[in-house]
């Protein structure tokens, strides 16, 4: 389990930085500047997500066929919230102010890529397929959490209360219309009319590590802002987190499946769209964010085998 976690999640931060060097290079080499940054955020959040969104539920959200189906996005909604408690318990015990961008950075992940990618590396049969829609499913908790609160986290200090504009946003409101409509029987879904859907929404993970690795190249991360805090949201996100997990795991003793989307999505580290979300709407100070899906990204790869070896050490028993 270990060796496996290990070198998946290896890969897949592998890929993740290698098409993200290349948003790094374009605005390191002011050949994309921050004008482009900001059309390819707003490519992202207004086309390429939402479209992105609105396929993999269409075809992968299959509540007919999942007992429980609703039990999958509680998982990622029981980790945001977790998360923000766990940040504003950490930050009393330690006299800090609590910070809106603390908060997002340390309680939502990467939700939707690794885990994702790691499903796909293992042989393709019934039960894989069964984990794949089961975090797919997960997903759109997730999903909810981050196009509502995670807005609202990250442009709160230009703007704190909840802005309703901002709150309906074009991801959220696919998400919604997909759920709707595969609660209707998916009517009027051709295949005419699905495929230039994918075409377009498997360009969201690009263009969104494009935007993260240009956003990075515009943010010095040796000029660490608030590194005590930093720290801490690096902690609550790839340990604390995960370890919660683990121990609602042994006494709750939920089903196997929803053990291991509860487990890995807990071992993510922070989310990439959040540094999107902040380009998109024009937050000021986008350089702790970007540290937090930097240095989580990079610990990950030693903290998801870690906390996965440890759940597959606990479930064989």
């Amino acid at each position: 389990m270990f060796l496996v976690s290990f070198q998946t999640s290896a890969v897949a931060i592998a890929q993740i930085f290698a098409i993200g060097a290349v948003g790094f290079t374009l605005v390191h080499r002011r050949i994309v500047d921050e004008a482009g940054l900001k059309l390819l955020s707003f490519l992202s959040v207004n086309i390429a997500f939402p479209l992105f969104i609105f396929y993999q539920i269409l075809l992968n959200f299959l509540p007919d066929q999942t007992p429980l189906w609703w039990c999958y996005p509680l998982v990622n909604i029981g980790l945001t919230l977790s998360g923000l408690v766990l940040t504003a318990c950490v930050c009393a015990v330690f006299g800090l102010p609590i910070k809106a961008r603390m908060m997002a950075g340390a309680s939502l992940h990467n939700a939707g890529y690794i885990p994702l990618l790691m499903v796909m590396t293992l042989p393709w049969d019934p039960l894989n397929r069964q984990i794949y829609a089961a975090i797919i499913m997960s997903i759109i908790g997730f999903d909810l959490c981050l196009w509502s609160l995670g807005v609202w986290l990250v442009t709160r200090e230009q703007s704190p209360r909840m802005a309703l504009k901002k709150m309906l946003n074009p991801p959220l409101l696919s998400m919604m219309a997909a759920v709707l409509l595969v609660f209707l029987g998916k009517p009027l879904m051709s295949e005419t009319f699905l495929k230039p859907v994918k075409i377009i929404g498997d360009s969201a993970m690009a263009l969104a590590m494009l935007t993260i690795g240009g956003n990075l190249a515009m943010t010095k991360l040796k000029n660490i802002q608030l590194p005590l805090q930093l720290t801490l949201a690096v902690i609550i996100k790839l340990a604390l987190l995960p370890l919660m997990a683990l121990i609602t795991i042994v006494f709750l003793k939920p089903g196997p499946l929803i053990s291991f989307v509860l487990i890995l999505q807990s071992c993510m580290p922070t989310s990439i769209t959040l540094s999107i979300i902040g380009r998109h709407y024009g937050t000021k100070n986008q350089d702790f964010i970007n540290q937090c899906i930097f240095f989580t990204h990079i610990l990950c790869v030693i903290t998801i085998p870690i906390f996965l070896g440890i759940y597959g050490h606990y479930s064989h028993k």
